[in-house]
């Protein structure tokens, strides 16, 4: 049977109470009899809302006001999605569904538009099964501002970031020492992009390579040195996400600085890949 319009729906009342049987109308809308009759009996209960079209869908339920102020609560503080707060809201006892946590968010323009659904993704998510085993290094540029992090690999840990003017290879060493120093250990693998902080791929006349600064630092601390193809950001996908979440979490909060976004990132702030655990949890659990 398919689907009437409003318009439709009056016609057949209307043809009814004229003395037309059902059996005709039923043919000519091609609708079964019995619609015809249930239509007609609910047009007298309700009137003209009877041509209205069922609303589809469930209806919305009333959600308590306490819910839906710490639902916000914990957006604005965390940025988080759906899926974390009702993690964290599991961990109070709250038992809310997804949808009702998505709903909230949208009601309250807590969301981004997203107008095109993102398709599945067709590279493969890698991990390194230890931490301290390979860090991604990476510069990004934020308010006229270079940004250097390193990052270990299985727990998405925050080695060492900082804020410079200028994006050189001195700056980029200096970052490395310090994460090695306020860690107490060195990696078995740096991995970078091919950027001139870290890349050196002039060759000179014999046609050979001469390595960067950063690579003879890597070689002089027995640190093996890959670097991601070109145009493959996915590679060091790990970095390019840190940089986004840091880029809204420091716009949003204007009055903090890099370490405090850190501190927080490392100490605070659960991921949905770690099982909803803080990379400093993940990364002490993996030495």
């Amino acid at each position: 049977m398919k689907k009437l319009t409003e318009k439709k729906r009056k016609w057949i009342v209307q043809q009814f109470r004229n003395g037309r049987s059902a059996t005709f109308i039923a043919r000519i809308q091609k609708v079964s009899r019995q619609y015809v009759y249930k239509l007609v009996a609910k047009y007298k209960e309700e009137g003209a809302l009877a041509y209205k079209a069922k609303l589809l869908g469930r209806p919305k339920q009333r959600l308590n006001p306490a819910f839906v102020k710490k639902v916000i609560e914990i957006r604005n503080h965390t940025d988080y999605g759906k899926e974390k707060i009702h993690f964290v809201l599991g961990k109070e006892g709250s038992n809310v569904s997804h949808r009702q946590i998505q709903r909230i968010l949208d009601d309250y323009g807590l969301t981004e538009p997203c107008p095109k659904r993102r398709g599945k993704r067709k590279y493969v998510r890698y991990e390194w099964p230890i931490s301290n085993w390979l860090w991604h290094c990476d510069w990004s540029r934020y308010n006229d501002k270079w940004y250097i992090i390193f990052i270990d690999d299985k727990s998405r840990k925050i080695m060492s970031a900082a804020k410079f003017d200028n994006a050189n290879e001195q700056n980029t060493i200096f970052v490395l020492y310090q994460a090695i120093l306020n860690n107490q250990v060195c990696p078995v693998v740096v991995l970078s992009d091919k950027g001139t902080q870290f890349y050196n791929a002039k060759k000179n006349k014999k046609g050979k390579r001469t390595p960067s600064l950063f690579e003879q630092e890597l070689q002089k601390l027995g640190i093996d040195f890959w670097t991601s193809k070109r145009n493959h950001p996915q590679t060091n996908g790990k970095q390019e996400k840190w940089f986004d979440t840091m880029k809204k979490w420091l716009t949003k909060h204007p009055e903090k600085t890099l370490q405090d976004f850190v501190k927080w990132f490392n100490e605070e702030r659960i991921h949905h890949a770690l099982k909803y655990k803080t990379p400093d949890e993940v990364y002490r659990s993996n030495l």
